[in-house]
C-alpha cells in the first residue's frame, strides 16, 4: 500500500458510515464537492460489487492558499475518502494523509498540517 494512504475499519454498517461521513465533512469546514458511486457505475456494465463510495471534499479558502504557494500542487486536491463495505457490520475507510500528499511542494507544510488535523477530526466523528 502507498505510504500516504491510511486505512481503518469502522464497526458500523456502510450506510451509517456514509451518512456520518457526509455530515463530518461539512462539520469540519469542508465542502462535499462530489460523490462517486463505483457500485452503480460498474452495475451499468453488468459488474456486481458491494457498496463503495468516493467522497471528494475541499474548501475554496484552502484552494486559494494552495495556488498561492505552489500551483503544481492542485493535482493533490480535492481530498478524498473511500468508503467500502467489508461486511454487513463494518466499513473500511481509506484516505490520504494531507501532510504526506503535500510534503514535496514548496510552502505547503502549514497547509498540509492544518488539513491533516481537520481530516483527523473528521475521522474521529466516524469512530
Amino acid at each position: 500500500m502507498k505510504t500516504d494512504k491510511i486505512n481503518t475499519v469502522i464497526d458500523q454498517p456502510f450506510e451509517q458510515v456514509l451518512t456520518a461521513a457526509r455530515k463530518a465533512i461539512v462539520n469540519n469546514g469542508f465542502l462535499l464537492l462530489h460523490e462517486i458511486n463505483p457500485q452503480a457505475i460498474l452495475a451499468s456494465h453488468q459488474i456486481v460489487i458491494g457498496p463503495i463510495r468516493q467522497l471528494l471534499f475541499f474548501h475554496p479558502a484552502y484552494m486559494q492558499q494552495l495556488l498561492q504557494a505552489d500551483p503544481n500542487a492542485v493535482i493533490e486536491v480535492p481530498l478524498k475518502l473511500v468508503l467500502r463495505e467489508v461486511d454487513d457490520h463494518s466499513t473500511a475507510v481509506t484516505y490520504s494523509d494531507p501532510v504526506l500528499q503535500l510534503q514535496d511542494y514548496s510552502g505547503l507544510e502549514t497547509l498540509g498540517s492544518e488539513l491533516s488535523q481537520r481530516v483527523t477530526a473528521l475521522l474521529k466523528e466516524l469512530l
